[in-house]
């Protein structure tokens, strides 16, 4: 029995699971949802394919014939192959692919870059939307033990809960100008100074706030000064 109710759980779902078809008699009837899901589906190919990678075969260089007439021989022992070798091997190969495909360590990378990686990788927040998040959906991303928010800062139209430097943080975006703009609430992220964030079609400003921070980052050319007074006047860290 399909339970898909609204847009929002739908989203969720797909977000969390391209694969997911538990909504089909909710994608069969909404327009938008459906163009939501083959933006999921593109993303998750690309990032498949990338992973896909060919490993060329292991050939060894010729080694000139030894003199063995004054070789002594050793008695054979045997090892057995310990079990983290492959799994060492294994890891190595992620770390590999996970550096190829962000350019450099992540754990290395400056919080702007890990948050240019983050927005870059999830093209549904960046749905142009005139439907608010619901209140619920909006207290169980950004709950009362991390911070009050009111609505102030703009329409919400966009609210989940992501990973930012190894932390899980509320990604919210709100309506601007020129297009949807990211807002993350970050208040175990300390920083002593404004931070600028620019990407190859993105702006942005990273600002202290108490013990942690808030990044908004929007299009180029969308002017952030207004939207940076309101988030900052919308929000405060719960103690």
């Amino acid at each position: 029995m399909n339970t898909m109710n609204t847009c929002e759980e739908y989203r969720e779902a797909i977000a969390a699971e391209p694969s997911f078809d538990g909504g089909a008699a909710h994608l069969s009837q909404c327009a938008s949802c459906q163009a939501f899901r083959a933006e999921m589906l593109a993303l998750d190919l690309k990032i498949s394919s990338a992973l896909a990678i060919s490993v060329p075969e292991l050939k060894l260089p010729e080694l000139p014939e030894l003199d063995t007439s004054k070789v002594t021989a050793m008695p054979l022992r045997r090892f057995a192959q310990p079990a983290w070798l492959a799994v060492a091997a294994t890891v190595t190969l992620a770390a590999f692919i996970g550096f190829g495909m962000f350019g450099s360590d992540v754990s290395n990378a400056t919080l702007a870059e890990q948050i240019l990686v983050h927005i870059d990788h999830e093209p549904g927040a960046f749905r142009v939307v005139d439907e608010a998040v619901t209140d619920k959906r909006l207290a169980r991303v950004v709950p009362a033990n991390i911070a009050t928010l009111n609505h102030s800062a703009g329409l919400i139209t966009y609210a989940r809960s992501c990973l930012i430097n190894g932390r899980e943080v509320p990604h919210l975006v709100i309506q601007g100008e020129f297009g949807p703009i990211t807002i993350l609430l970050m208040p175990g992220e300390k920083i002593t100074g404004a931070q600028t964030i620019e990407g190859e079609n993105v702006h942005g400003i990273i600002l202290p706030v108490g013990d942690g921070s808030i990044a908004i980052i929007g299009e180029v050319g969308e002017h952030l000064e207004r939207i940076e007074k309101q988030v900052m006047n919308s929000v405060t860290w719960s103690t």
